[in-house]
Parts: C-alpha cells; sequence; structure tokens
C-alpha cells in the first residue's frame, strides 16, 4: 500500500526508531481500515453485571514493523474481539512497536480522506504522525493495557496450527458480511455453493460463529473487500476472518463467545507445557499470522507475562509440595482436605473445573502443577 517513502532530511532523535515513513495507498481504504480498528478499541460487546458502574481504560492500536510487514492491532474493551490491519506492501520499514490512542482530532483527520486523497503515515517508536490534504496530528506513546498482555498471548496460542476452512471471493464476500446477523446467537458458519451460509448446528466442516454480530465492526470496509477467507483449528472454538483488501488484509479473530475476552482465557497455559517457559509468547511478543502460518516480533515494552489466577495456584502447589507422583505415571495433589488425581497423557483431572472446562480454556492448575514437577523430577 505505499507508493512513496518519504526520504527528506528529518532533524530527530536518532534513538527513536522510525518503523514507517511514507504514503499508504489507497488512502481512503487505510484511513477506514484505521478507523475500523479505532472503533473496535472503543466498542465493547460484553459488559458483565459487575461492570455496570465501573469502566476500564480504552487503548488504541499496537503499531508494529518488521522490515517486511506493517502491522496495526487492536482488541476491544471486553477483548473479545482482536483486529489486526496488515500493509502488505509496505516498501522499507524499521523494526519496533509503538502504541498510542485514535483520538478524536485523528479519527477526524482520517475521516475527512476520500477516493485518490494521499494518506501520509509516519510512524515511531514515541507515535505516529498523520497528514492528509485536508489536516494533521500527532498521536504519542501511551501505556499497554496489562490484560492486552494475555490477549496477544491467548490469540496467539488459540489460532496457532489454523488452517484454511473457507474462501470467499469479492461478491460472495461482500454478500455474507451484508448479511451479518445482528444480534448476539451461537451458530457455525458452513459452506454453501460458493458462500457461506450460518446454521445453529455444528457439523464436521462447520465453522465456529458464535457472536458473529461482532464481525459487523468491518461494515465500512465492505466495499473495499476483495476476498474472505476463514481459519480456524478442527475441534475449536476460535476462528479467523481475512477481509481481503488491496494491498492489505485485516484479520478479525473473535473469542468463542461475547462474554469470554481473550485476556480471561487460558490457552496459552499450554505454552508452558512440561514447565518450559515460552517467554516470548506469554509476554505478548510473539504474533502469530494464520495467513502464511508464521510468527512475527512484537516489541513491547513491559516483557512480563500476564497474571493468571491458575498459575499462581500451579506454583502454590508446588512449593507446598503438594504434588506427589503415582507409580502408574499419574499425579496426586493434596491441599487442604482436597485431593485430586491428574494425568498428563492424555491430559486430565478429577477437579470440578477440569470437568466443566476441559482443556477448552487452557488446562487447570492441578495439570499445571502436575507439569511443572514432572520438569522438576
Amino acid at each position: 500500500m505505499i507508493t512513496e517513502i518519504l526520504l527528506e532530511p528529518v532533524e530527530e532523535d536518532v534513538r527513536v526508531p522510525v518503523l514507517f515513513d511514507g504514503f499508504v495507498e489507497p488512502g481512503a481504504q487505510a484511513a477506514q481500515a484505521l478507523l475500523v480498528l479505532g472503533k473496535v478499541a472503543r466498542t465493547r460487546f460484553w459488559m458483565p453485571p459487575s461492570m455496570v458502574n465501573r469502566l476500564i481504560a480504552e487503548s488504541d492500536p499496537v503499531f508494529t514493523a518488521d522490515r517486511t510487514t506493517l502491522r496495526a492491532e487492536a482488541f476491544s474493551p471486553c477483548c473479545g474481539v482482536y483486529a489486526r490491519l496488515d500493509v502488505l506492501e509496505a516498501g522499507e520499514l524499521g523494526e519496533g512497536c509503538t502504541n498510542v490512542d485514535l483520538s478524536e482530532a485523528t479519527r477526524t483527520v482520517l475521516a475527512g480522506v476520500v477516493a485518490q486523497d494521499p494518506l501520509h503515515l509516519t510512524v515511531r517508536g514515541d507515535g505516529i504522525h498523520l497528514r492528509t490534504l485536508d489536516g494533521q496530528n500527532d498521536e504519542s506513546l501511551v501505556p499497554l493495557p496489562d490484560r492486552w498482555v494475555a490477549g496477544f498471548a491467548e490469540v496467539a496460542a488459540v489460532t496457532a496450527g489454523a488452517v484454511k476452512k473457507a474462501e470467499l471471493d469479492k461478491l460472495e464476500a461482500r454478500a455474507f458480511l451484508r448479511r451479518l446477523p445482528t444480534a448476539v446467537g451461537k451458530s457455525w458458519a458452513v459452506a454453501s455453493g460458493r458462500g457461506l451460509r450460518l446454521t445453529s448446528r455444528a457439523g464436521q466442516d462447520s465453522i465456529p460463529a458464535s457472536g458473529l454480530h461482532r464481525l459487523r465492526i468491518v461494515e465500512p470496509l465492505i466495499r473495499f473487500a476483495q476476498g474472505l477467507t476463514v481459519y480456524t483449528r478442527p475441534g475449536s472454538e476460535v476462528a479467523s476472518w481475512v477481509l481481503e483488501l488491496e494491498r492489505a488484509r485485516l484479520i478479525v479473530t473473535l473469542s468463542p463467545e461475547p462474554s469470554r475476552g481473550f485476556s480471561g482465557e487460558g490457552g496459552w497455559l499450554n505454552s508452558l507445557a512440561a514447565g518450559l517457559e515460552a517467554t516470548e509468547l506469554v509476554t505478548g511478543r510473539a504474533g502469530h499470522d494464520v495467513v502464511d502460518g508464521t510468527w512475527f516480533s512484537r516489541e513491547l515494552p513491559s516483557g512480563r507475562g500476564p497474571e493468571n489466577r491458575r498459575l499462581a495456584k500451579a506454583r502454590e502447589l508446588v512449593a507446598a509440595g503438594a504434588v506427589r507422583s503415582l507409580p502408574d505415571g499419574g499425579y496426586e495433589i493434596a491441599r487442604a482436605g482436597s485431593v485430586q488425581r491428574v494425568r498428563l497423557s492424555p491430559p486430565g483431572c478429577t477437579c470440578a473445573w477440569w470437568a466443566k472446562h476441559q482443556e477448552n480454556r487452557g488446562p487447570c492448575s492441578h495439570v499445571l502443577a502436575a507439569r511443572m514437577s514432572a520438569v522438576e523430577a
């Protein structure tokens, strides 16, 4: 989406990395895509009763560049929707990451880009600068919400290994997106001719589509859509919907249900299999691209993993010596009058949490504790 890179000498602090400096084209498409990301970051698709009177701070896109692709990512405040814009023809790129808010002033500048208007974008380690025919604006680096770190880790964990399940051409993609439901509902998508239709029953090749009304967030981009591709893993509750654009794509990954945000899930805990700390993944610094199955770097500033009660409890169990190996290869975990039996292959536990969720939301604390003990042994 880049046709020109500005090479004018600029007086600036050379220690601040420049991720990108150039024109993004088509300008109107790029502007609408950034506005969609900003809307994702401002739209709460689920409001738990405990939060009716408490607002959670919002944030806007995280921009990353790794010398091959310029990316902008965002989560909804409820963390049930993850969206990422990939600029596929980004010309010369630097490396780095920055997190900014798209203020009302910036949204106004973007909304004014129409037809063939140019959009110039500078992305630096300390913020971004936008310039159009009608205006310009700067956005400075802002703190990254802690829950986004957990969200990044979870999205990468649950999309790794996803395969292409459906591919729609331009006409079918636009038609399907215009027929998206407007209300909450549990559904699956299945092939129907060259397109997709929704059904209330899961089948062998069906695609999880619960809460698909959330995908309506992409409506401003339907007129630019060149196709729609869907990726998921066998048996997964999560699907990634990839809107193909001109020299770009927008990936939208929906959590299993509107009430289940990615930051509250625990699929990423499986990356700690056998107690091995997958540092880049659990700190949100490794992103996964479902389209080509590769990983990309996201240099977040914190470098710390998300907090998780199950992981904390597992560490407490191990530290307290509550985990005992059994002759049959399983484990017994006794604490505070409660005794649970655990097996690691295939994983299983006698606790109530496992009976309810299995591994759909990541392992329970007892399975985690057993894995840690197995490594220490």
